[in-house]
């Protein structure tokens, strides 16, 4: 390194070159250890090196940043703004270096993976630029770190400027003053993939012991080489500080089963975890700023000071006296003052923006669960058990504008189970749980807090958070947009990577208004791409011969997760996952979801084998996902004893019957009883006078077992599923008619998958035949079997509308709901019905619309519809949801006429009294 100056920085005097010919070194040693060591190396000697310039500037901000930031480049945020990948990058040095667009190295560059035209670096754009760079560039580069920063802090900001000419001017200028090699690690800094062979965590652990940890607190890298330039300072000695944003502490996913064990039989404390959006709330003084889970900041909307904003104005004078500095933990929540009740995120409100207010009524409010710094005291290395009664010296709570969460003491799994009942009854999203001892621990989730929500247990929840990877066209008032999407789950990545790869599992064409799609197509619009099956996009992996072939399809990363509703997972040929959702529903966009967070196929396969398929907001009780011991079977020694038959069940004596009859000719059958006025063995006798033949156990040449009352043999029987089980009735007619009588629906008691198909082609679901005369006798048995024709399942006409009519058909909007009218005093007595009842319009409404009205409150209900004009039965209904299996929404008549003005089923919540 070269001598030191007293006024200058570390990073003007060490050259880029080096920087490189460390990496170069890097790549080509052999374990993680030694490369280590030699950067190691480099970075004490940058340390000495900072020493010797700043001997007499012990507070000066120079540090190792400038190098670190091209050691980790992936981790610099302003460096996100480039823009620039290989493809780009291939062009930009086609211009640069003026080559003919039809030139080998320009092809060589646009091509670089090609293995016929790239050399033996294919795949590798850096290396594959080095063979182009290496003629046109000098042999060594003279440019310092602090230079090549520059020229790509000027590219970045030209970027995004989409100032060309001035990219166009640094990158000439490190073009033309840095080598092919150095080139090459630089192309590899910009598109942010190093490939020395270390990772970020140990770049960071050569640095500092704690530069991870402190990275993970403030995001931020300049700041984490300042702070620790020197390394025997210790991160905990230096703790967060206000209005430096740090991402918080996260929970992990866990079981109420679970907990004691996760616990390690310690004491927990839990909260109701809900719907909103993870907010830090600094306070210096009188100024105030917000930051999101990212590190985003939304100052500007709820306001920096006491005169401005949608919160802070509400909560300025809400903090006790001597309480100048403060950072507190929440969620950023909407709440609604006429209905006294949050929201949550289905209810399409972003409480975000300005006018939230005026549009939804929603006003946020401040749930606060954790206090990380009080006045110049920071406490993350303090116990939650100490750190949640402080909370009480900080703040006054105002409804609906600042709150604090309310914390139970528990040790036990059941205690957790009770608590995510109770969370499920009230409709909230779940539970956390923290672990009393623990302290707080910022962007980690192996700190001792655990969420446990009902989608993370089997056979607990009906939404799904999925990917948007495909397109259908609309018609009718649909036409010109997407109506319909394909959502897909993603193959479990690599630990700590992006997923690259997504099935197809389901389409989706409801759930949404007209003005929710109109607005959906708008975002997703300039991302769309036509699907073409010759070539496929690599990512998306749809059912063998594309039997939900989208008409369009969208990147991953510009596409959105969005939350289904379902009511089951069933098996499907259509779909590459191997089952879909039946009756699946749009409840809302996750804006607040990054793409690479939806489910994977392992997630379905888990909620298949727990929950059988079922998707309920159901009751969670310990042991349910426990499977029951396999009991051992007592093993019985019996006397061997010769099987006889009684004489009713014995085969007749045919030897002596004279055949009268070609009627049966070349017919086998095996008569197993008769009726009392035809026994089996006259049965039998007959078949044999009308030519036919008798068999006492059926096989392959029978053509069908003859039946009067279904035992124990004829179960077996049909449950081998090879054999045709015709009624005793359907004999004796052609044998008192003396001519063939083919089978009808009516005849049989069980038939084969070959006869099943036969019938299709000739009778209907109720056995009327398309083609034959019906008789009056016949006609009557068919109305018999259609006797419970009004109780004709819902779901099978929605799953028909759907199919056929699925944009134009408003008239199925309830199809899916069972609903039950409060217009009983007495749950399902009739004789207790209220007079002049309002609902009792409102039941012919939904009929129209078609919804199953249900006369009791039986286990199938999916809502209760409850007249604003009475509530008094409301605790009741409560109390009966409470301790149901599958849980109810309980709604006023608002409710559907939201649905009906808007033509989708609205989120329930809102209008629950």
């Amino acid at each position: 390194m070269s001598d030191p100056s007293s006024d200058v920085t570390v990073a003007s005097k060490v050259s880029f070159a080096e920087l490189c010919g460390l990496l170069e070194r890097i790549q080509k040693m052999q374990g993680n250890e030694k490369k280590r060591r030699v950067l190691r190396d480099f970075v004490e000697k940058w340390r000495q090196f900072h020493d010797e310039v700043h001997k007499d500037s012990p507070n000066t901000t120079d540090s190792f940043y400038p190098a670190m930031r091209l050691l980790l480049p992936h981790l610099e945020k302003e460096r996100m703004a480039y823009g620039i990948k290989e493809h780009m990058f291939a062009k930009l040095l086609i211009e640069v270096l003026c080559l003919g667009k039809e030139s080998p190295d320009a092809h060589r560059l646009l091509h670089f993976k090609a293995p016929k035209t790239a050399r033996a670096d294919a795949g590798d754009f850096a290396s594959v630029a080095y063979y182009v760079l290496k003629n046109r560039c000098p042999d060594k580069g003279s440019l310092s770190i602090e230079e090549v920063n520059a020229d790509l802090d000027a590219i970045a900001i030209g970027n995004a400027n989409k100032a060309k000419d001035a990219v166009r001017k640094h990158m000439l200028h490190l073009l033309t003053n840095l080598s092919a090699t150095e080139q090459k690690w630089l192309i590899r800094m910009i598109v942010k993939e190093l490939k020395v062979g270390l990772s970020q965590a140990s770049v960071l652990a050569v640095f500092h012991p704690d530069a991870e940890e402190l990275y993970n607190v403030n995001n931020n890298l300049e700041k984490v080489c300042r702070l620790l330039r020197d390394p025997k300072t210790r991160a905990h000695e230096i703790g967060i500080t206000v209005f430096s944003p740090f991402t918080p502490m996260l929970g992990e996913r866990a079981s109420p089963d679970k907990v004691e064990k996760l616990m390690d039989n310690k004491t927990y404390f839990i909260e109701t975890k809900y719907d909103g959006e993870r907010v830090l709330l600094h306070k210096d003084g009188d100024e105030y700023k917000y930051y999101s889970r990212s590190g985003n900041e939304y100052t500007h909307i709820f306001g920096s000071n006491a005169f401005e904003g949608t919160l802070t104005p509400y909560i300025a004078n809400c903090f006790m006296p001597g309480v100048d500095k403060c950072i507190l933990d929440g969620e950023m929540l909407g709440y609604h003052a006429a209905t006294d009740s949050f929201g949550t995120k289905g209810e399409q409100f972003d409480i975000k923006s300005r006018d939230c207010v005026e549009r939804t009524g929603y006003q946020p409010c401040v749930q606060v669960f954790d206090v990380l710094l009080l006045n110049d005291r920071v406490l993350t290395n303090t116990p939650l058990r100490d750190r949640l009664p402080l909370l009480e010296d900080v703040f006054t709570p105002v409804k609906g504008r600042i709150i604090r969460s309310v914390y139970t003491s528990a040790n036990t799994n059941q205690e957790c189970a009770d608590a995510l009942n109770e969370a499920i009854d009230n409709k909230e999203e779940g539970i956390m749980v923290k672990l009393a001892d623990s302290v707080y621990r910022p962007n980690t989730r192996k700190g001792g807090w655990f969420k446990i929500k009902p989608e993370y247990i089997g056979g607990l929840m009906d939404e799904l958070d999925l990917l948007i990877v495909g397109g259908f066209f609309g018609v009718g008032h649909r036409g010109g947009m997407m109506s319909h999407f394909l959502c897909a789950v993603a193959v479990p990545p690599a630990e700590g990577e992006e997923p690259t790869v997504f099935h197809s599992f389901c389409k989706v064409g409801s759930g949404y208004s007209k003005k929710q799609l109109r607005e959906f197509n708008e975002q997703l619009a300039p991302h769309w791409s036509v699907y073409d099956k010759r070539s496929p996009p690599p990512h998306l992996h749809l059912a063998s011969g594309f039997k939900e072939k989208p008409d369009a399809w969208i990147p991953p990363s510009k596409s959105c997760i969005v939350q289904v509703k379902a009511a089951e997972i069933i098996e499907s040929e259509r779909f590459k996952t191997g089952c879909t959702l039946r009756f699946p529903r749009v409840e809302m966009i996750r804006e607040d979801k990054p793409w690479d967070q939806c489910m994977t196929t392992t997630d379905i396969q888990d909620f298949r084998e727990k929950s059988g398929g079922k998707l309920t907001g159901s009751r969670f009780e310990l042991g349910d996902e426990v499977e029951p011991a396999k009991k051992k079977r007592r093993k019985v020694v019996t006397r061997a004893v010769r099987p006889t038959l009684m004489a009713q069940f014995q085969g007749a004596d045919t030897s002596k019957v004279t055949k009268m009859s070609e009627v049966l000719e070349g017919k086998e059958f095996c008569v197993i009883n008769g009726p009392s006025s035809f026994p089996k063995q006259e049965l039998e006798k007959k078949i044999v006078e009308f030519g036919g033949t008798v068999v006492q156990n059926p096989d392959a040449s029978t053509l069908c077992v003859i039946v009067e009352k279904v035992a124990v043999r004829v179960t077996n029987l049909i449950k081998k599923n090879k054999y045709d089980v015709v009624r005793a009735d359907w004999l004796i007619r052609v044998l008192e008619s003396t001519k063939w009588i083919p089978w009808s629906p009516g005849d049989m008691i069980h038939t084969t998958a070959a006869t099943e198909k036969a019938f299709e082609q000739d009778y209907d679901q109720h056995g009327d035949s398309y083609t034959r005369v019906t008789s009056e006798e016949e006609l009557r048995e068919v109305f018999q079997r259609m006797k419970n024709f009004e109780n004709i399942d819902h779901s099978e006409i929605a799953e028909l509308e759907d199919e056929y009519f699925p944009d134009d058909s408003p008239f199925g909007l309830f199809r899916t709901c069972r609903i039950y009218l409060d217009s009983n005093l007495v749950f399902g007595d009739p004789s207790t019905h209220i007079p002049n009842c309002p609902l009792d319009l409102i039941r012919l409404e939904l009929r129209f619309f078609g919804a199953e009205v249900c006369e009791e409150l039986n286990p199938n209900v999916s809502h209760v519809l409850v007249s604003e004009s009475d509530l008094s039965r409301i605790d009741q209904l409560k109390e009966v949801r409470r301790v149901r299996a599958k849980k109810f929404h309980i709604v006023t008549e608002k409710w559907m006429r939201a649905c009906m003005e808007e033509g989708c089923i609205c989120t329930e919540r809102i209008y629950e009294p």
